[in-house]
């Protein structure tokens, strides 16, 4: 009898396994769902969306994408972190899935324990632009109408803990000027605003403004990177400018915390091989956006090197939490 049951467990023991790997090996089975925490039509959108097409001929099942811009991504986030790590899921996050999480008294979730990063994929800069009705040809020009006319221009904002609120932030702090966040739900209001004069600038994602700058709808005062952007290479950086207030954000790509590991290195390599595709490299590069690619454990690691940046700059400047 015991020698039967022994065999029994074995015989189970063997199955599952058997069972689970061929579950796993059938991964996957089913589309996925890719929520987006920007609005649609906006740039990250479009980039996630590119993202989410590559993704799915990789993985032969359709990327739906579900735009979530609610709370400048704080919805998204969260229903992420709550959904089942089954790998259909995922989130194509950015910066500021660390940030709002810092800057926020309750976040409703963690940056570290509610998620499993995938790899990242794409770092670009922000571009500090202005309308061209705007009487401004540099940004020592912006400083100085700042200066002479305080709190009387308005920047825009996707909310509070948004790359352009956060970098704005700084902005001000390091130029020493006061400016009004205008706060929006929509991208695409405000580069109509902003176009229009309603509002007066904006420190915003170079892929987002670069066709507006192409198009002459906007002057582009500074590129907020380290050096020059190669996609528009006769504009100075803020450093360049006198004022120091670096902003770069990447994008990546997570899953609920939980997630298999097979999964997990299913979708990394499927992120490795999309960054690896010239059609794909040249595809963003045209968007001002340099494609990057790492392991999961990097992701991670820059995901709280991030909180950590910007809780100190949030204690530095004075930027409050909700």
């Amino acid at each position: 009898m015991a020698m039967r049951s022994a065999i029994a467990a074995l015989f189970l023991a063997v199955f599952a396994l058997v069972h689970g790997v061929a579950a796993q090996e059938t991964y996957p089975s089913r589309p996925l769902k890719l929520v987006v925490p920007y609005s649609a039509g906006g740039a990250s959108d479009v980039m996630a969306r590119y993202i989410g097409q590559k993704l799915g001929e990789l993985l032969g099942r359709n990327v739906v994408i579900e735009n979530m811009p609610a709370a400048a991504g704080t919805v998204a986030y969260t229903t992420v972190a709550r959904a089942p790590a089954d790998g259909y899921t995922l989130v194509y996050g950015t910066s500021s899935i660390a940030v709002n999480a810092v800057l926020r008294a309750k976040s409703p979730y963690d940056p570290i324990r509610d998620f499993a990063p995938i790899s990242s994929l794409l770092v670009v800069q922000n571009v500090l632009v202005v309308p061209m009705s705007l009487p401004v040809q540099s940004v020592a020009e912006l400083v100085a109408l700042a200066k002479a006319k305080p709190n009387a221009l308005n920047y825009v904002s996707l909310g509070p803990g948004s790359s352009p609120h956060l970098s704005m932030e700084l902005f001000r702090s390091a130029a020493g000027i006061t400016v009004q966040q205008v706060p929006y739900k929509l991208t695409t209001q405000g580069y109509t605003d902003l176009i229009d004069g309603r509002v007066q600038l904006w420190l915003a994602s170079m892929p987002s403004a670069l066709p507006f700058i192409q198009s002459g709808r906007l002057r582009a005062l500074a590129v907020a990177g380290p050096t020059r952007s190669a996609a528009l290479p006769d504009v100075p950086t803020l450093i360049e400018s006198g004022v120091a207030a670096e902003t770069t954000f990447w994008h990546g790509l997570f899953a609920p915390a939980g997630l298999a590991p097979e999964i997990a290195h299913r979708l990394n390599r499927a992120v490795h091989d999309i960054v690896a595709q010239p059609e794909t490299r040249a595809w963003y590069f045209k968007l001002g956006a340099e494609l990057v690619a790492g392991t999961p454990e990097q992701l991670g690691a820059e995901t709280s090197r991030e909180m950590q940046k910007w809780l100190k700059i949030a204690k530095d400047i004075g930027i409050q939490s909700d």
